[in-house]
């Protein structure tokens, strides 16, 4: 069973990973959807992990037109890259990021609930327009975010290599 779950979260891992790469994020509102998408399954995991279910549905309804809006983009993006494979590769893309959270909330329960809880704390008071804005802001995993789509930092002082 242990065999048939991994390779399912593999192959879910590989097909996400394809999704990705595929995405172009030329616009500012194209690399939003993909933070906000990112954060959103963040939280869920954590409503689920964490017990915040009334935190995460609260969050649901004071920002459900920008994940609408989020939502929307990354269809258009998939189906830009996939055509009719879009819905498939989206849904793929989506499982893979929720597994990959999952995992890490069951590797550092304690650090990801906590994080979490200030995450739920700060989006309280925070209005709707801003969720794409503190999306990019925060952090993005290594393959929750594609590389094109996460914003660019340069340290002051240090040179490129």
């Amino acid at each position: 069973m242990r065999k048939v779950i991994g390779g399912l979260l593999l192959g879910s891992m590989l097909t996400s990973a394809a999704a990705v790469n595929a995405a172009s994020c030329e616009s500012d509102a194209e690399r939003a959807a993909y933070h906000v998408r990112s954060l959103q399954t963040e939280l869920m995991v954590a409503a689920l992990t964490c017990g915040n279910r009334d935190n995460y549905n609260e969050f649901a309804i004071k920002f459900k037109g920008p994940l609408i809006e989020s939502g929307q983009y990354l269809k258009k993006g998939f189906r830009a890259a996939y055509g009719p494979q879009a819905e498939r590769q989206l849904n793929a893309y989506v499982t893979a990021l929720a597994n990959r959270l999952s995992a890490r909330s069951v590797a550092g329960r304690d650090s990801f609930c906590a994080n979490a809880e200030r995450t739920f704390q700060a989006l309280e008071s925070m209005p709707s327009v801003k969720l794409a804005a503190f999306s990019v802001a925060r952090p993005a995993g290594d393959v929750d975010v594609p590389s094109s789509c996460r914003p660019t930092v340069e340290l002051v002082g240090t040179t490129p290599r």
